[in-house]
């Protein structure tokens, strides 16, 4: 009796880890996304400074920092009313939206990673494609 008794507990136990682990993946996609908002609406309470234009080069990847949608060099991104905030393309450039802040060039950090990390998949497919993060759990 006690030992059917204690089968069950441990079916239990495991059942209720599985869960708690499958819990963990939706917890980790839904504070990404958290965090990415908040990150967004910290960016988006800034002064728009469209006419900035910034090229900076690290080795061989080039960074263009825009102040416009206008400035954008991929028609999809630099339409009215799109939702693309930055991209990355396999010639190891990143466009990205940013702005003016006494004097300093600011872009939104998430953003920014994001793009770097399609840079690392188009030359690693091992590194994650950002945009499938939710279907790995994350």
């Amino acid at each position: 009796m006690f030992r059917l008794c204690l089968h069950k507990i441990s079916r239990l136990v495991c059942i209720g880890l599985v869960f708690s682990l499958i819990g963990c993946a939706a917890v980790a996609t839904d504070r990404r996304k958290e965090g990415f908002d908040a990150l967004q609406k910290g960016f988006t309470s800034v002064a728009e400074t469209p006419d900035l234009h910034e090229v900076i080069v690290l080795k061989e990847v080039k960074i263009h920092i825009v102040g416009s949608r206008k400035l954008f060099n991929w028609n999809i991104a630099a339409a009215y009313g799109s939702p693309v905030a930055a991209y990355a393309n396999t010639d190891n450039e990143i466009w990205i939206l940013g702005k003016m802040v006494k004097g300093k060039v600011i872009v939104n950090q998430a953003i920014l990673g994001h793009e770097l990390e399609h840079l690392l998949n188009f030359k690693e497919n091992r590194v994650a494609n950002p945009d499938e993060l939710d279907a790995l759990g994350m």
